[in-house]
């Protein structure tokens, strides 16, 4: 069994932008929690691209990365025409599972924090869990499993 690897030190991020779109908001003039969720996805796929991978490459190699769980911190509304900056990380990686840290913030002058993630993918093929193929651990690597 592998130790779970967790660092402080400044790790592998990679930056997405978006912008609120019209249809994107609810009764309430706000971006709907459901975006979110979208938003965070792409980050993390982003994320997998910038080290050569994709859910597809990975579910053809027989493991592909599913979610077990996401916890979101909404910390302040969006608006049509809001653009954003997300930063997606991995903090943290086990024998199965990966853990992704990811923040928005308005893209402005003074960047405001719109909403925090915290995601649990784990490798899995047909007869479940399985461990982190070596060469996304090693593209990760041990000084990438860190964030503040």
């Amino acid at each position: 069994m592998r130790q779970p690897i967790e660092s402080s030190s400044m790790s592998h991020a990679v930056t997405s932008a978006f912008s609120v779109r019209s249809y994107e908001v609810d009764s309430y003039a706000h971006l709907n929690n459901g975006v979110y969720l979208s938003w965070f996805e792409q980050g993390r796929l982003d994320y997998l691209q910038s080290l050569g991978f994709s859910y597809d490459g990975l579910k053809e190699r027989g493991a592909g990365i599913v979610v077990r769980r996401v916890e979101v911190d909404f910390l302040s509304p969006l608006h049509t025409g809001d653009t954003t900056q997300m930063t997606t990380r991995i903090k943290k990686m086990g024998g199965t599972s990966v853990h992704f840290v990811q923040t928005l913030v308005t893209q402005d002058e003074n960047p405001t924090p719109v909403a925090k993630a915290t995601t649990v993918m784990v490798f899995a093929n047909d007869q479940g869990a399985c461990p982190i193929p070596d060469d996304f651990r090693q593209a990760v690597g041990p000084d990438n499993g860190g964030c503040d």
